[in-house]
């Protein structure tokens, strides 16, 4: 009697053995897990370095109508950020005018005399700008000329025009008109660079 009570208490003490070391088996080959290489992607990123060409501008197109009108739109509105879409942007003249700072330059004196330019407009054409309706430009084809390197401290030619006219219509229908003084060329297109003389 002692004896098969013996052997039940140590096959029940296997069994449980057993079954906790077959758990513990079981549950190390769930936490084993195999790690499959990710895949690697390579992106090639390429810069376009721009580069100055000497193609003429034409008097009219999609591009600078849409330039033009916003300069109207951002004087009319005193909005500067709109009129500056018709400007020479800053890595245009990076790449026009020599020595270093050009960055600089564009950002203290051109861009700043630019907008000082505008506000004179707006003083000029207070009454009227209010309400008022663009009414198209004239680019003077007479007046475009190729500015060769080192005329105007600049390392890269372009094509320059002066006097371009500027009209509109104030809300009672009566026509005005402005004369924006300069633009210069980058790669075949007109940027205003001076409205009022050169600053």
């Amino acid at each position: 009697m002692v004896t098969r009570l013996f052997l039940l208490v140590a096959l029940t003490l296997w069994a449980l053995a057993y079954g906790a070391s077959h758990q513990i088996q079981q549950a190390g080959a769930a936490v084993t897990t195999t790690t499959k290489p990710k895949a690697t992607t390579t992106t090639t990123s390429t810069t376009v370095s721009l580069k100055q060409n000497m193609s003429k501008p034409p008097l009219h197109d999609p591009a600078l109508d849409r330039r033009m009108a916003s300069f109207f739109a951002g004087l009319r509105d005193y909005n500067n950020a709109e009129a500056d879409k018709a400007f020479l942007p800053v890595p245009y003249y990076v790449v026009i005018k020599q020595g270093g700072g050009n960055e600089a330059d564009w950002n203290n004196r051109l861009i700043t005399h630019y907008h000082q330019q505008l506000a004179e407009l707006r003083a000029r054409f207070r009454s009227v700008l209010p309400g008022a309706v663009y009414n198209g430009y004239r680019v003077k084809s007479a007046t475009a000329h190729s500015v060769r390197v080192g005329a105007e401290q600049n390392k890269a030619p372009y094509w320059q025009v002066y006097t371009t006219t500027m009209a509109f219509k104030d809300r009672s229908g009566q026509p005005h008109s402005f004369v924006i003084n300069t633009m210069i060329s980058f790669r075949g297109a007109w940027y205003v660079v001076h409205v009022n003389g050169y600053g």
